[in-house]
């Protein structure tokens, strides 16, 4: 009697299409496939990546040529293990590929990424973020803020604080070291769903964690005036005003 031929397990057709798919360069092709059939897989996955990627960081994207590039997303679809399955996730699994990448023994060899990567991508994947972020449980108004007024940092306001200036990053600038200076900056999405981006400085963004730990606008002018050691009534008069500005922009909120 014939013996018959044992069949491969569902698991092991799928683990060699996907191995194949992750890395047609170096993988196998599965047996039993037409090899143009299972190109077309491979390729719909790496240019559905490759694109999110590019859109969510363009700066990185255009000041790394191509062939680093795509070296450094293959690389990432074949090594990267992702936890999240959402394909709007795909940018923060990439920026933890960056961050593990930077740490491998062999981050010195080329395509080396340069040492403002990991703040530059987090930079342009807060727009993103902001703009998929749910709706803010809170009301914003036109109504003057004062002293006394129980304020809150908007769920959707995001204080941010970077060593390389990733506003000025570009093809033509690319700094190797970090200023003195750190950059501040605040991103938001206002009640129109615009997603912004404007220049902070300490103080304000100090300012701003004050209010979003509780304190009332007028004891978070108080600390502040001790902590920078200045003038209660002039760091009061500015502070107001830079409140009511942030409000004004749907920064700052009321509880």
């Amino acid at each position: 009697m014939a013996t018959r031929p044992k069949l491969r397990s569902f698991q092991d057709i799928q683990s060699s299409f996907a191995a194949y798919i992750r890395d047609p360069d170096r993988q196998a092709m599965p047996p039993g496939i037409e090899k143009r059939r299972v190109q077309i897989y491979a390729d719909l996955v790496y240019n559905n990546i490759e694109s999110f990627i590019a859109k969510t960081f363009p700066v990185f994207r255009e000041i790394t040529d191509d062939g680093s590039w795509h070296a450094m997303v293959r690389d990432f679809i074949r090594e990267h293990r992702a936890e999240s399955p959402y394909f709007s996730q795909i940018s923060e699994e990439f920026m933890q590929y960056l961050d593990e990448r930077m740490k491998r023994p062999d981050a010195r060899e080329s395509p080396q990424l340069p040492p403002f990567v990991l703040e530059l991508c987090h930079y342009e994947w807060v727009e993103m973020a902001l703009d998929l972020a749910p709706d803010a449980d809170c009301e914003f108004d036109d109504e003057a803020i004062h002293p006394d007024d129980e304020l809150a940092l908007s769920p959707l306001a995001w204080p941010l604080r970077y060593a390389y200036p990733v506003r000025r990053i570009a093809s033509d600038y690319q700094p190797t070291e970090p200023p003195d200076t750190p950059t501040w900056l605040i991103g938001w999405r206002n009640r129109h769903d615009r997603v912004r981006f404007m220049t902070s400085n300490a103080a304000t963004i100090r300012l701003l964690k004050l209010i979003d730990e509780g304190v009332s606008a007028s004891r978070a002018l108080e600390l502040l005036a001790k902590e920078i050691n200045a003038s209660p009534e002039r760091v009061a008069e500015t502070g107001l005003a830079t409140l009511n500005r942030l409000h004004g922009h749907d920064i700052v909120v009321r509880r």
